[in-house]
């Protein structure tokens, strides 16, 4: 394992952990089931995508200063709430998303998919 990978997975776990004693500390865990945490991160994307929502595609590329705070504190949302389900239910996201690439190289091969939006399903 390289050691960017050890910092990162450091970086992931010491994460993981200040989610968990931030939750203990405030009696929420019998909240931070499954259930609750995905609809809350459902919130938080709804968030972020608000932001976009009435912005043209140039507008979208350059935020006013404002903006780019509002879109980062988005982004740290859905993040501490993703790294915090995946922590309940047990799911390493360093390997999912390893499994998950490897599947889709599968499912979009450079020769299908090179320069083309279209599903693989719909191809």
């Amino acid at each position: 394992m390289s050691k960017t990978n050890n910092h990162s997975e450091r970086n992931h776990e010491f994460l993981k952990e200040q989610l968990r004693q931030f939750a203990k500390k405030r009696d929420w865990n019998k909240f931070h089931n499954a259930k609750n945490l995905s609809m809350a991160l459902s919130v938080e994307a709804s968030e972020l995508v608000e932001i976009f929502q009435w912005l043209t595609e140039k507008e979208s590329e350059n935020l006013s200063e404002k903006q780019h705070i509002k879109v980062e504190e988005e982004l740290a949302d859905i993040f501490l709430y993703l790294l915090r389900i995946s922590d309940v239910v047990h799911v390493d996201l360093f390997d999912a998303a390893n499994k998950k690439l490897l599947i889709n190289e599968k499912k979009y091969p450079i020769e299908d998919s090179f320069g083309n939006a279209t599903k693989y399903s719909e191809r």
